[in-house]
């Protein structure tokens, strides 16, 4: 919730300060002629899952304490703002224990508003108001916990000092520890709950006197427990590019705060907050597009899921932005644009070599320097590149080769093969996929028996290379596929496999065979090598909604085949891997 139609200035939600102000510029500029994107099936079914947990962690919530300990404010498609809004104050009011869907009353003054997934009473009152005292709870479908480390030696394995619990069960009321574990810190998670307490302040539900008052908000995860987040904790590091002096003895740094004056997560939020609110104004007070706007695009992480990434991508292509880049992040923007180097094909043409002492006095390593140019050599050719180090004789090869990939929705449900090249005589032909599937619901034995399937299957195979004194290969792309045999079907047989040459990750010979400006993810990698997916939209996030329709009913057979297809399609990709191209742009 990032925008009201509140009377008055823009009220900005809990997601503000964490995003991207460019964003918000966007979306109060008056004079902007272009409109933010819906969002993708990809990313819709992000949000509707973090939805549907949502609701399954209130549900336990509920289960879990007596009767009148928990209100659930009913959700926005039930009533109004004001009536919900009306049902919070007066759980607040009256003390409530834990309150769900909280709809706080917006802070007027500071601009601020917010729906706070669940709110817990301290048991305290606030000195200066008289009100109860809560604690803010965010629901999150990622993990909120680490497991807690000892510290080992040659001699002896010693725990680390006793901590105070940070992690707890769902019961809000009569909380119990969770052990071995410790609430694991995310700056994007900490700036939500720093939002909700200033709302909680405003409202008089907090202490107004951050530096005497314990300030702590919660992490519902994945996990189903709670992790308690310290917002006065120095935790923060601020990196920041900084010219300094005139002319030609200006240079440009790093300027870091030292370890003992860190930032707490309130700090870093009041910071971030005002600037967005700055930003909004400015946005607002922009009359023409010819009046220089407060802040430009630069390429980070977020803008896959932002609804104005095509937008601002347009913006960055056009003038060959050296933020397209893909290990060119903002400070290292600033300092390529100090350097005199603002677009990808001026990053892609300078002799690494030069470049190096050019750039001596900056804050970029030799090695982060040499990985950009390369990176833009490949984003300026528009694919990626093969190095021209590559040997390869690098690729393993083998007389059986067997390519592997899995599907998965909430357990794996299909583990396909390609036998991509066999030796003479053997009793399968060559080309050929064989699928270990199950499109009826499957729960953790039939997850198990299906890999066992595939697992006895595949041993066969290498078993009888081994007599023939063949050499036998299986090719997967990054560790998942290990994880998951190692996870379903552990034994001292599978280790001894995927531990030895014979079990080959082809994602970090990838990595070392091209320079890639867009990673080195498999529909990345598998296009440099020629090879292109039947599917108009292969990825795994599709074909879990394919299964799903599938399990239900719909269009059953379609979908089957869909699958199918694009799995058998995967396999043939890390094949194609193995073919060799030409080096050079």
């Amino acid at each position: 919730m990032n925008a009201t139609s509140e009377p008055g200035p823009p009220m900005l939600g809990a997601y503000a300060a964490k995003q991207c102000p460019v964003r918000l510029f966007r979306s109060y500029d008056p004079t902007e002629i272009a409109v933010a994107a819906p969002a993708d099936e990809d990313l819709q079914r992000l949000f509707d899952d973090g939805i549907a947990f949502e609701d399954t962690i209130v549900s336990e919530i509920v289960a879990l304490h007596r009767p009148g300990d928990v209100v659930v404010i009913p959700g926005r498609d039930e009533l109004d703002h004001a009536a919900r809004r009306d049902l919070t104050r007066r759980a607040l009011d009256a003390a409530t224990p834990v309150i769900c869907g909280a709809l706080m009353e917006p802070d007027l003054h500071a601009r601020r508003l917010g729906e706070i997934d669940v709110l817990v009473a301290t048991g305290r009152t606030v000195s200066t108001s008289g009100r109860p005292e809560y604690r803010a709870i965010d629901v999150k479908s990622h993990r909120c916990t680490t497991t807690t480390a000892t510290t080992t030696t040659t001699t002896t394995t010693t725990a680390t000092p006793e901590p105070v619990p940070e992690v707890f069960d769902l019961n809000l009321v009569e909380p119990s520890p969770v052990e071995d574990v410790a609430a694991k810190y995310r700056e994007d998670d900490c700036l939500q709950l720093a939002h909700y307490h200033r709302l909680l302040q405003a409202t008089g539900h907090a202490e107004l006197d951050d530096s005497t008052h314990d300030v702590r908000g919660g992490i519902i995860g994945s996990e189903g427990v709670i992790a308690w987040f310290d917002l006065q904790r120095p935790k923060w590091a601020t990196l920041t590019p900084q010219i300094v002096g005139e002319g030609t003895g200006r240079s440009i740094g790093y300027h870091r705060r030292s370890h003992s004056t860190k930032r707490t997560t309130l700090d870093r939020y009041d910071f971030e907050f005002a600037f967005r609110v700055n930003v909004v104004d400015a946005a607002q007070a922009r009359t023409d597009r010819s009046i220089e706007p407060m802040v430009h695009p630069v390429k980070v992480a977020e803008c896959e899921r932002c609804d104005w990434r095509d937008v601002c991508d347009a913006d960055l292509r056009a003038g060959d932005d050296v933020s397209l880049v893909n290990s060119v992040g903002y400070q290292e923007w600033r300092v390529h644009r100090f350097m005199g180097v603002t677009t990808c094909t001026q990053l892609a043409e300078l002799d690494p070599d030069e470049a190096v002492e050019r750039y001596s006095g900056t804050p970029l390593t030799e090695k982060a320097l040499r990985n950009q140019i390369d990176e833009a050599k490949s984003a300026v050719a528009g694919r990626p590149i093969v190095r021209p180090t590559w040997d390869e004789a690098e690729m393993p090869r083998g007389d059986l080769e067997i390519d592997l990939d899995m599907e998965n929705d909430d357990h794996v449900y299909l583990w396909g093969t390609l036998l991509a090249r066999v030796p003479d005589g053997w009793p399968q032909s060559a080309d050929t996929y064989v699928p270990f599937v199950s499109f009826e619901p499957i729960d953790d034995a039939g997850e198990r028996a299906l890999a066992a399937e595939m697992w006895v299957w595949l041993l066969g195979l290498i078993d009888r290379a081994d007599d023939e004194g063949l050499v036998a290969r299986v090719y997967s792309y990054s560790s998942v596929e290990t994880t998951k045999l190692r996870r379903i079907i552990p034994s001292e047989a599978l280790e001894e496999v995927v531990d030895s040459d014979r079990w080959v990750d082809l994602h970090p010979l990838m990595k070392r065979k091209f320079w890639s400006n867009e990673g080195h993810g498999l529909k990345v990698t598998a296009a440099a090598c020629g090879f292109a997916w039947r599917d108009e939209d292969p990825g795994g996030f599709a074909s879990m909604a394919w299964y799903r329709s599938a399990l239900a009913g719909i269009d059953r057979d379609e979908n089957i085949e869909r699958i199918l297809a694009y799995n058998e399609d995967d396999c043939r990709a890390t094949a194609a891997l193995r073919d060799p191209i030409e080096s050079g742009p």
